[in-house]
């Protein structure tokens, strides 16, 4: 158990995304039902936006290791200004405001981490068909992407977005408001 935990660890650490630590043995011996993190979201505008997306991939590197992602949208914390070392406070929003704000945060969280992703059926065409008048772009596109005969698109496509997106099913991530 506990070398499953390091390995990840020390995978996140070369990677540049852990800069500092405290109880790590702690940390790799951890029960499975203590395997929780959280990640806190203010509700401060009505989308997410590139900002959030690095975040969400870390979620997701632990949500494949087993951890429950607890997504803690900011519902009273949105109220009060931000805590920053910021030169100035953002506004303070009015409640209705961020009540709209975190229901379509919410939205659009369950759409991404959320809600089962399926491929019905992949369709190369608009890259074809985008692609057509440089057929060598388009061969190194599938180069790239190790799509390489007509036979084995489907399948190879499906791994590639497996890669992207490694979550089967999405049972690791919990919604809750701070308000609450």
């Amino acid at each position: 158990m506990s070398s499953n935990l390091e390995t990840f660890f020390q995978d996140l650490q070369k990677k540049g995304i852990i800069a500092n630590v405290a109880n790590l043995e702690n940390f790799y011996h951890l029960k499975p039902e203590e395997k929780v993190i959280y990640l806190g979201i203010d509700c401060t505008g009505e989308r997410l936006h590139i900002g959030h997306l690095f975040l969400y991939f870390q979620t997701i590197r632990f949500a494949k290791e087993g951890f429950v992602v607890l997504l803690v949208l900011g519902g009273a914390t949105s109220k009060i200004g931000d805590p920053s070392d910021k030169d100035k406070e953002r506004p303070l929003l009015e409640e209705k405001q961020i009540e709209n704000y975190q229901a379509k945060i919410k939205s659009q969280l369950e759409r991404i981490l959320i809600k089962s992703k399926r491929i019905e059926k992949t369709d190369f065409s608009p890259l074809e068909q985008f692609y057509r008048d440089n057929p060598e772009l388009l061969n190194n596109i599938y180069r790239v992407l190790k799509i390489d005969s007509e036979d084995k698109k489907e399948k190879q496509w499906e791994d590639y977005l497996k890669y992207i997106w490694p979550l089967k099913e999405n049972t690791n991530f919990l919604i809750l408001n701070n308000k609450d």
